[in-house]
């Protein structure tokens, strides 16, 4: 009995100390922070950043940036009374909300806690308290996406560990696309051309055309023009941005069949998006993408039940957050359906890198398409050959130009 415990005693002390001398070994930035049982979020800080762009961008018959050609970005900053602080990013829809008391909901809850922080603001969306505030059930998911993001931040950061493997890392590397084609006044195929020819001497392999701002044959000269430029081997895909009919998305997709697509994304109109999808999937080779605009995990639901979508484009920064994104990809992974998410490839890089079932990430490479990837940041993950490295930073792994915050942002809360 005493021999047995001598050995307990011994092996519980071994476990102990060998994680500490290496720790002790880290440099100072890369050293969790020690867990503190009564962390709490102690204020919020919630920036709008926009920038006036010199041109107007569709995408078929929305525009980029709106009429008025507004980059705009949501920064959200979480501090704790630990002192550590998480960031988040968003998209602009909710951030009015910052100004109207949705950061109070947040001070003083445990950042570990997330889950019952994020069904605590979920609840909001089926109550009268949302009434009575006067907020969206879309702006608040919009809203969350970055608290959500920040506290992952905040436990990450805790704990030592990058997002992707605090969550379970499957792989510490992702592939990468770029999107471009956006339609341009006065721009051309010759201009199109030059434009991907750039990103593939800059080593990318992988590339999103815009479609559905003209008709059916002068889409296809453009992308077939671009797959003429980038070679047989290249990934392609395209995007109609809800720009067709059913007949029309049927006629596309089998036109370009040819160009060897990797996926059809959103193809059909905002009206009849979702079943209509079964009649264009018993018509098309082409696999399909789509689910950037639902917005909860039941929508999604409902998307991959019918059977007809091959990729999942949800995304975590504008609904919901990495919580919602997690429990969407798990049930992709049910439906043998992938995940390839937008916009915001840093945190949609760690979350594919943490399933089996992550495809790609997208990204720009043109200042024009979004300034903040360009001039924000003075660290991201490396990017190099169309794939996106992480490393082993603490939380998302980004450090921010605050001279660039400074100049593009309007302090909410």
């Amino acid at each position: 009995m005493s021999e047995a415990k001598s050995r307990r005693d011994f092996l519980t002390a071994a476990a102990l100390t060998v994680p500490a001398q290496v720790l002790a070994n880290l440099p100072e930035s890369r050293q969790p922070s020690p867990l503190a049982k009564s962390m709490k979020v102690t204020h919020v800080e919630a920036l709008l950043l926009q920038k006036t762009m010199p041109e107007t961008l569709w995408v078929s018959i929305i525009p980029h940036n709106g009429l008025k050609g507004i980059a705009q970005r949501l920064i959200i900053k979480v501090h704790t009374d630990a002192g550590i602080t998480g960031y988040g990013e968003g998209t602009s829809a909710g951030a009015q909300l910052f100004r109207q008391g949705l950061a109070d909901l947040v001070i003083g809850q445990d950042p570990f806690m997330v889950g019952k922080v994020w069904e605590t603001l979920f609840a909001l969306t089926n109550s009268r308290e949302l009434v009575k505030r006067e907020w969206s059930r879309g702006n608040l998911l919009s809203a969350m996406g970055p608290i959500d993001a920040a506290l992952f931040d905040i436990m990450c950061k805790s704990t030592g560990l990058p997002l992707y493997k605090f969550l379970g890392g499957y792989r510490d590397s992702i592939p990468v696309s770029v999107t471009f084609g956006y339609y341009r006044e006065g721009k051309g195929i010759a201009d199109l051309v030059e434009e991907v020819r750039g990103y593939i001497h800059q080593g990318f392999n992988a590339f999103k055309i815009k479609v559905g701002g003209l008709g059916v044959e002068d889409d296809y000269n453009r992308v077939k023009a671009v797959r003429e430029a980038v070679g047989p081997s290249v990934r392609l895909m395209i995007d109609a941005s809800q720009a067709w009919d059913v007949e029309t998305a049927i006629l596309a997709s089998n036109r370009m069949y040819d160009l060897n697509i990797t996926w059809l994304e959103e193809p059909l109109q905002w009206y009849d998006d979702v079943e209509a999808l079964k009649k264009l999937k018993l018509n098309t080779r082409i696999p399909l993408a789509g689910g950037e605009r639902e917005i909860t995990r039941w929508g999604a639901r409902q998307l991959m039940e019918t059977g007809t979508v091959d990729f999942l484009t949800f995304e975590a920064d504008a609904h919901g957050g990495i919580t919602e994104w997690r429990k969407i990809a798990g049930m992709a992974s049910m439906e043998h359906v992938r995940m390839s998410p937008h916009h915001q490839p840093v945190l949609h890089g760690h979350l594919l890198a943490s399933v089996p079932n992550g495809y790609i990430v997208e990204c720009v490479a043109n200042p024009l398409y979004d300034p903040f990837w360009f001039e924000l940041y003075d660290r991201t993950p490396k990017i190099e050959n169309s794939v996106m490295h992480l490393d082993d930073t603490p939380g998302l792994g980004l450090e921010f130009n605050q001279k660039r915050l400074e100049q593009y942002s309007t302090r909410l809360f």
